[in-house]
């Protein structure tokens, strides 16, 4: 008998192997649909939505939910995407040219360089809620920016946290590249706990289980 509940699928090792299997499958499949760039979108509203309602919640589907997420957010999460990589080279080619006056100028240059840097905060925060918005609601492009850039206003201090969860989890996986392998799950795990927080406080859930979009 107790031979038997060694090699149970249910037992408690084989149950944490699964789960890990989760992490490092999901986080994989993640980077492989990221590679063409204009598709992290909805591979990221795909993660975050598996992540969420299986790997959180310790149930099993989480790649057939990933595909299918992938699948209806594709259309508009791949717009997001191209808007969100050109804002984001626009934004990291504002910070070049801050830092380089800051550096030769100094004075007043380096104070607008911090400034510059904290203001960031906002259009990376409407970046980070974008696409975990288009994992739990159907919208239109115009619809996700308006509602991303509420969000991210409305809950600034969560706003804040996201992005430096957000730009930890890049340092992370460009000094150690095989930690990618569980670090995008891992992040989507901790920023859950603000995400979610501000979904509940923005849909409160009806009788019935369901909520409706902010």
């Amino acid at each position: 008998m107790r031979r038997s509940r060694i090699f149970d699928p249910e037992n408690v090792v084989f149950r944490n192997l699964a789960r890990l299997t989760d992490v490092v499958g999901l986080s994989l499949v993640w980077f492989l649909f990221c590679l063409p760039v204009f598709t992290i979108g909805p591979a990221s509203a795909a993660l975050y939505h598996a992540v969420r309602r299986y790997v959180a919640a310790r149930e099993d589907g989480a790649y057939r939910c990933f595909w299918r997420s992938f699948r209806e957010n594709l259309k508009v999460g791949l717009a997001a995407s191209a808007l969100a990589v050109a804002a984001a080279g626009v934004l990291a080619l504002g910070r070049q040219v801050m830092y380089a006056a800051a550096v030769d100028v100094g004075g007043q240059a380096v104070v607008f360089y911090y400034a510059y840097l904290v203001l960031l905060a906002v259009p990376a925060g409407v970046l980070c809620w974008m696409f975990p918005l288009l994992s739990r609601y159907q919208v239109t492009l115009g619809q996700l920016l308006i509602r991303s850039a509420y969000v991210a206003v409305r809950f600034l201090p969560s706003t804040v946290i996201l992005v430096l969860l957000l730009l930890e989890a890049i340092q992370t996986c460009i000094a150690v590249f095989p930690l990618i392998l569980f670090v995008p799950v891992l992040e989507c795990l901790l920023a859950s706990l603000f995400i979610e927080r501000a979904f509940l406080r923005l849909s409160p859930p009806q009788e019935d289980g369901s909520g409706d979009a902010p």
